[in-house]
């Protein structure tokens, strides 16, 4: 489900509401690698930052790839964080876009 437009949207309760909690889509056998079960809450992490949200495992992510949807503003996700803690700040070398549509992170069960 996706009831956000990036970032917009999300300060509506009622598509919070529907979009339900953050979530990070794995491979299963990226999931079963880690021993995480659908639903788990799981840390993702790199040298930049971390933050938690619940498990979707499913094969829709190539193996070795994570994805997750939508960005939920800090204030309401459960730890405060979000996507934008793994990202870098850097723009790119061409157009001097941003730079966050993918980096690299690690997953694991949150404590």
């Amino acid at each position: 489900m996706r009831n956000f437009l990036n970032s917009s949207f999300a300060n509506m309760k009622r598509f919070r509401d529907a979009e339900g909690e953050p979530s990070l889509e794995l491979h299963s056998a990226d999931a079963a690698a880690r021993g995480i079960r659908d639903g788990d809450a799981v840390r993702v992490f790199n040298d930049r930052g971390s933050f938690t949200l619940k498990a979707r495992v499913n094969d829709k992510p190539r193996p070795g790839v994570v994805v997750a949807p939508s960005v939920w503003w800090r204030k309401f996700a459960p730890d405060r964080r979000n996507a934008n803690e793994l990202t870098s700040q850097r723009t790119a070398d061409m157009g001097g876009a941003a730079t966050f549509y993918d980096c690299l992170v690690e997953v694991q069960r949150a404590a």
